[in-house]
């Protein structure tokens, strides 16, 4: 899985990569979406199980992977900024 700066290696990852991969944003994300899709579905209309999940997964994962991205970027430009605390 490509963390950061394109990095799949933990070793070479920085405190702040190797806090946001364990956190796993993208991974949680699809199982709270397949769930949500099979609540709505449930809700819903029955025949929109065999969809509903699939899209609410697809729909968490990049949600999540976009979270991800958005916390590398935030930690990054708090580490050029000369900023060494933790705000998280």
């Amino acid at each position: 899985m490509a963390i950061g700066k394109y990095r799949d290696e933990p070793t070479e990852m920085d405190e702040y990569e190797e806090e946001i991969a364990a956190a796993q944003y993208p991974e949680g994300g699809l199982v709270v979406g397949i769930g949500a899709g099979i609540a709505v579905a449930m809700v819903t209309l029955e025949a929109l199980l065999v969809l509903t999940p699939f899209l609410g997964g697809l729909v968490g994962y990049a949600l999540g992977r976009r979270l991800r991205r958005q916390r590398v970027d935030r930690a990054e430009r708090r580490l050029t900024d000369g900023g060494s605390e933790r705000r998280d």
